[in-house]
């Protein structure tokens, strides 16, 4: 793969032989275990994102993208018109 990483047919080869691997070499099977747990959480980049935003008024932060987590924000709220704290 690492020669040719875009050939489907050298990628589904490897599919078919790390599996085998495992199954007959018991000091493999760990390793692969650990490398496609870690393999999951990497993001391959699929899946379409359309982020918009239009029309009115907006207060605060806007966070536009894909696949967060833990995004965290810490504001005070707007001072509106009409409102107490608007007339001081």
């Amino acid at each position: 793969m690492e020669h040719a990483p875009a050939d489907p047919a050298r990628a589904q080869e490897l599919s078919t032989a790390l599996p085998v691997r495992a199954a007959v070499d018991a000091d493999f099977r760990p390793g692969l275990q650990r490398w496609h747990e870690q393999a999951e959480l990497v993001r391959t980049g699929d899946g379409e994102v359309h982020n918009e935003i239009k029309g009115g008024t907006f207060h605060g932060p806007a966070v536009q993208g894909r696949d967060f987590s833990e995004v965290f924000f810490t504001a005070p709220p707007p001072i509106l018109p009409g409102s107490p704290s608007a007339e001081d």
